[in-house]
């Protein structure tokens, strides 16, 4: 079965105070206004809106204490009632920003994941894959290729792939040395049932 790259940028993000009363700018908004401690920034913040009709917000909530270099990722979800947050991850030490390569429903449970990214303070970037089922929210990349370095750079960057019947997966390029002994270049991991991804392989899997 031949497997398709789906195309990257399916991330919407909203800009603090962004000009616009689409429902997904307004429950940004919305969302945003619940952090209103000063040593928790939400910064940006990026929807998908599911067949049902329900926007969900994911935050990339910062540190604003001085000195204090750390972020963490919130999921939050609403349809006619007021925002609920339904995920968190760990904080990230070191982490000063998480940003999105796709927001967007890859594990086929009808709740958006994010493929992004995080970012330290001196610029470095490395690829994360955080499901949205999870109330806790780990990084299931660094569960599923230990030893790996995978890029987060423009020119090689992660990307959701899929087959007819949509996402089962993503992609991402190693660098050298590889762990799987073969020359750098991309690795295709398969979501597997409940959010897991599968080790990764040289050869794009076949989507079920």
């Amino acid at each position: 079965m031949a497997i398709a790259a789906l195309a990257a940028g399916c991330a919407r993000q909203h800009p603090a105070g962004e000009a616009g009363a689409g429902p997904e700018e307004r429950m940004a908004e919305r969302v945003r206004q619940a952090y209103t401690q000063p040593d928790a920034i939400a910064a940006a913040a990026y929807t998908w809106t599911s067949p049902l009709g329900a926007v969900f917000v994911l935050v990339d909530v910062e540190s604003g204490s001085a000195g204090v270099t750390q972020a963490r990722a919130d999921l939050w979800v609403a349809a006619d009632s007021a925002p609920e947050r339904l995920g968190r991850s760990d904080v990230m030490p070191s982490a000063a920003s998480i940003g999105a390569f796709a927001f967007e429903d890859v594990t086929g449970d009808a709740i958006p994941d994010l493929l992004g990214y995080v970012a330290d303070s001196a610029g470095t970037s490395f690829p994360i894959f955080l499901t949205g089922a999870r109330g806790s929210m780990g990084d299931q990349i660094e569960l599923a290729a230990p030893g790996y370095r995978f890029s987060a750079e423009p020119e090689a960057a992660p990307r959701v792939y899929g087959g007819p019947h949509g996402p089962c997966g993503i992609q991402l390029w190693a660098a050298a040395p590889v762990p799987d002994s073969q020359p750098e270049g991309w690795r295709y991991l398969l979501v597997r049932r409940g959010g897991d991804l599968a080790p990764p392989a040289s050869q794009p899997p076949s989507c079920p």
